[in-house]
């Protein structure tokens, strides 16, 4: 066995999990903040759902992800095993952690920091939809990352 396969079934590992959590965050959690702008950002703070550290699961969460992905990928060429679906997982991996950096994260947090702070309503509401629609893609990017991973698993045996 080469260090290949337990790289490749971490980031199989990892990728499960954020596939899982963003699902839940998508399905769950946003809806709750999202509802109905600026009145659901605050009074999301206090609920039950807001009192999850979820910062404390990503942040760890998110770099691990990425660079699994990378590891496994960049093992996989080392040892000559690389396939279209772990090329095409890890680059959606990549890209989804790097679009929640520069995006996602500094945009959920002046959101939620300040209840949307001095943005007039109408703005507001356009942001949090656009974010809302913006996290489905983002959502369908762990999906075909954490696909492309199962069939690299498969396919490695």
């Amino acid at each position: 066995m080469t260090l290949y396969t337990p790289v490749l079934w971490f980031y199989a590992v990892m990728v499960s999990l954020v596939f899982g959590a963003s699902a839940y965050e998508a399905l769950i959690v946003h809806p709750a903040w999202s509802r109905k702008p600026p009145e659901s950002l605050r009074g999301f703070v206090g609920t039950p759902v807001s009192r999850m550290n979820i910062r404390a699961f990503w942040v760890p969460m998110a770099p691990l992800y990425a660079v699994s992905a990378l590891a496994a990928l960049g093992l996989a060429f080392r040892a000559g095993s690389q396939g279209v679906a772990l090329v095409v997982s890890s680059a959606c991996a990549v890209a989804a952690v790097a679009w929640t950096l520069l995006y996602f994260r500094p945009t959920i947090e002046r959101f939620l920091g300040a209840g949307g702070g001095s943005t007039p309503t109408e703005h507001l509401q356009i942001e949090v939809r656009r974010w809302i629609q913006l996290n489905w893609i983002r959502v369908g990017l762990v999906a075909i990352s954490w696909w492309g991973a199962l069939g690299a698993v498969a396919g490695h045996g």
